[in-house]
């Protein structure tokens, strides 16, 4: 049997960029601490990198041992979602606001809920398990809405005097540029994976891991001025 560190290290040679964008969030990890006196939306974002961080590294040991870990991301999916909403939940002034995002994070379980039975008609069937196939469009978009709520919001109020220092700005920064890119590309993405002609999409997937690593420095950007500006 492959030892674990052979395993490891033949699947970085093979994936260099795979493994470099799962590690990424062990940079904004690197600035996470106890935030008394933060708003609780940094809470959120703590326990968003935490999931992620478990996520990327469970994910990088079973792909090295080439094992179906689409379960995980599925998972993910839906984890990371919820956490995000839970975010914005505590970040949003107004209560009409916040009843909006409970009413999404219902309706979106449900329809994750849907989307997982459909995709994969065999449930017991783990090492065959497939993606959610409208989930993930779904959650971009999803996102890309409240994050643009966010700016609106933050061009009509200005609540803070320094936008630099402000942490949620640095957090809506990189999320915007990881869903825009990703919404934009998960069709030529999908096509890449689904389909098996001649046809080949490798620089998608780059960009696709490229704004990942981006919204992971968006985050340590954040928790560093989070981590300034702690009492």
């Amino acid at each position: 049997m492959v030892s674990f560190v052979e395993a490891l290290l033949r699947h970085t040679l093979k994936f260099p960029l795979t493994v470099a964008t799962e590690l990424s969030i062990l940079l904004p990890l690197l600035f996470v601490r106890g935030y008394k006196g933060q708003p609780t939306y940094l809470r959120w974002v703590v326990i968003f990198i935490g999931w992620t961080t478990f996520r990327n590294l469970t994910s990088i040991v079973t792909s090295s041992y080439r094992i179906n870990n689409l379960m995980l991301f599925n998972a993910d999916l839906l984890v990371r979602a919820l956490l995000l909403l839970a975010m914005f939940y505590h970040t949003f002034p107004y209560s009409y606001e916040k009843r909006a995002i409970v009413v999404v994070g219902v309706l979106f379980t449900l329809f994750f809920g849907f989307d997982f039975v459909w995709s994969n008609p065999a449930l017991s069937d783990w090492q065959n398990h497939r993606l959610n196939r409208y989930s993930y469009v779904v959650e971009n978009v999803l996102m890309l809405t409240l994050v643009l709520r966010f700016f609106l919001y933050l061009v009509r109020e200005l609540p803070v005097d320094n936008l630099l220092e402000y942490p949620i700005f640095w957090i809506c920064c990189g999320l915007l540029i990881a869903h825009a890119g990703s919404v934009f590309l998960s069709p030529f993405i999908h096509y890449t994976f689904v389909w098996n002609g001649t046809f080949k999409l490798p620089v998608m997937v780059i960009i696709e891991q490229c704004v990942e690593i981006t919204r992971n420095i968006g985050l340590a950007i954040a928790l560093s001025h989070a981590r300034r500006l702690t009492p």
